[in-house]
């Protein structure tokens, strides 16, 4: 199974190699940029038991610049071709 984002090919395994770095350099969820706790970011992919940034992973998967796409639908369609579940970032009480 592959996805086409901005002409790179991206498949599941670059998605889990991205989440598993992101894990390794940010061993606490919410340590990337708090972005559990900002209403900027809407949606997080659902893996296992963890949330992770949408927009970040897929940048981190392709080597492409968050500044140079944009989040929610553009993004969540990729995660969506790969099987990925993508949800509404819960909000804090």
């Amino acid at each position: 199974m592959i996805a086409d984002f901005k002409g790179v090919s991206v498949t599941p395994q670059d998605i889990l190699v991205a989440m598993k770095n992101f894990d390794i350099e940010y061993s606490h969820t919410n340590e990337y940029d708090a972005w559990l706790d900002k209403c900027t970011y809407k949606y997080a992919i659902k893996h296992g038991s963890k949330l992770y940034p949408c927009k970040h992973i897929l940048s981190r998967a392709t080597g492409i610049s968050t500044l140079e796409f944009s989040g929610g639908e553009q993004t969540n369609r990729v995660f969506r071709q790969l099987n990925f579940i993508i949800i509404d970032k819960p909000r804090k009480a």
